[in-house]
C-alpha cells in the first residue's frame, strides 16, 4: 500500500463546484473513511484519485509519485464501484482474473491469485457461476476480489460493503 498525498484539488461540473481546494495525507498501510452526504463529492474524489475523473486544479501523488496526467491504467490503483462492474459473459473466475489477464500474467499465478482471494471473501464455491446467477452481496464480493488479485499499491472502495450481510461486512473489514 501507497501513500496518497493530495493537495489544493478542485473539481467542477458546469457551475457547480463539487470539489474546493481539498488537501489530505492518507499514510500507507492505513485505513481511510471518507464519510459525507449525498452528492457531496465522495465518488468524484475517489474517480479522481483513480483517474477516472479529470481534476481542474490541484496535485495528486501516490507513493510520492505525482500522477495527475498518468492514465488509469497506470496509477496502480483497483477501485470497486457499487454497481460491482462486473462482465455479464464471464464466470467469476473470469471477472477475478481479468486485470491479470490484461497484465500478462501466467496461468499459474492467476489462478493462485484468485483462488486466494476466493478464499479471503468466502466465494470460492461461486468461481465456476455467471454474474447473474449471485446475489447482490455475492456480487459485491466478486468486486472486491477482483481489485485484491492485483495487489495494486492502493484501494479506492465506493461504497464496497453496502449490499453485504452484518455477519460478512465485518469480515470482510478484518480481512
Amino acid at each position: 500500500m501507497a501513500e496518497i498525498q493530495i493537495n489544493s484539488l478542485s473539481k467542477s461540473f458546469g457551475k457547480s463546484k463539487v470539489i474546493k481546494d481539498i488537501s489530505l495525507s492518507i499514510k500507507s498501510r492505513s485505513f481511510t473513511v471518507i464519510v459525507g452526504p449525498s452528492g457531496c463529492g465522495k465518488s468524484t474524489l475517489l474517480r479522481m484519485i483513480a483517474g477516472l475523473e479529470k481534476i481542474d486544479a490541484g496535485d495528486i501523488k501516490i507513493a510520492g509519485k505525482l500522477v495527475n496526467d498518468l492514465p488509469p491504467k497506470d496509477r496502480e490503483i483497483a477501485m470497486v464501484f457499487q454497481s460491482y462492474a462486473l462482465y455479464p459473459h464471464m464466470t467469476v473466475f473470469n471477472n477475478m482474473a481479468f486485470g491479470l489477464k490484461l497484465e500478462k500474467k501466467s496461468k499459474l499465478e492467476i489462478e493462485k491469485r484468485v483462488k486466494e482471494a476466493a478464499r479471503i471473501l468466502q466465494i470460492e464455491n461461486l468461481l465456476d457461476r455467471k454474474p447473474k446467477q449471485l446475489s447482490g452481496g455475492q456480487r459485491q464480493r466478486v468486486a472486491i476480489g477482483r481489485a485484491i488479485t492485483r495487489n495494486p499499491k492502493v484501494f479506492l472502495f465506493d461504497e464496497p460493503l453496502s449490499n453485504l450481510d452484518a455477519a460478512l461486512r465485518v469480515a470482510t473489514r478484518i480481512e
